[in-house]
């Protein structure tokens, strides 16, 4: 990989083949237990994203290789939207959604899932976005870890509607002026702890991620220091105390270690 020659496209028609042949390499280079990590679409499904007036597609190039790429949407109001179980309070206007972020195995770790995402919040403020939004399967870790490195924030942790599959919702206010985040402190902070081996932690995550959702948090960063996620309170209440006695009696349950 050399990055002096990486370049970030719009993508068109003429690219639909470089499309497909990524998401067939990736796919090739998942475990069959990592197939849901990504929606297998079809030429027709990127032909509408092609096409569409609210839907692009984005790329990343390394020569005339593509490497990267993800759907956007910026919906228009009254119109369907893909995630209509998340933000529905927010109107259409001031979403973008991203979708579909495929990166070639070979280039992971290289920072191109926020290079892109980067790119499209940039062009999503300049055409009026305020609020931009994804899913992302709780079991493909690099990834909403990815989305966490970009500013974004756990809001929901759910199943998804339409397969069941277990998912996190991010989300971010985004704007070209610098947002000032909030002071917090130990008292209305929680670390939870992921550890070398995320994956081993999944199940137990799900439910965990809910319980904190529940009581007023959002997971905000990655301390990689201590190898934990770390979740803000967002509202008053005794959610701490709360979710303390719930950590002692998982453990006092053989369900939680910590």
């Amino acid at each position: 990989m050399n990055k002096k020659h990486l370049t970030v496209k719009k993508l068109g028609i003429n690219n639909l083949q470089n499309v497909m042949q990524l998401q067939q390499k990736i796919i090739e280079n998942l475990h069959p237990d990592e197939q849901h990590f990504i929606l297998h679409r079809t030429e027709e499904d990127y032909m509408k994203s092609l096409n569409s007036s609210n839907s692009n597609m984005l790329g990343v190039f390394d020569g005339d290789e593509l490497i990267a790429q993800t759907v956007f949407a910026m919906p228009k109001n009254g119109e369907k939207r893909d995630m209509p179980e998340f933000k529905s309070d927010v109107p259409n206007e001031d979403l973008v959604l991203y979708e579909a972020i495929l990166v070639n195995p070979q280039y992971r770790g290289s920072g191109l899932m926020k290079k892109m995402l980067d790119f499209i919040e940039a062009h999503a403020i300049d055409n009026g976005r305020k609020h931009a939004i994804i899913q992302i399967a709780i079991d493909n870790p690099a990834s909403w870890i990815n989305a966490l490195h970009h500013g974004m924030s756990i809001t929901k942790v759910d199943r998804d509607p339409t397969d069941g599959v277990k998912v996190v919702y991010l989300e971010k206010k985004i704007t070209h002026q610098p947002i000032i985040q909030p002071a917090y402190s130990n008292q209305n902070s929680y670390s939870l702890f992921l550890g070398e081996n995320i994956h081993k932690k999944i199940p137990a995550l799900f439910s965990k991620m809910q319980y904190l959702i529940e009581s007023g948090y959002h997971g905000v960063e990655l301390n990689k220091e201590t190898q934990s996620l770390i979740w803000k309170k967002q509202s008053s209440g005794r959610a701490q105390d709360k979710i303390f006695d719930w950590a002692i009696k998982q453990k006092k349950d053989g369900k939680y270690t910590y």
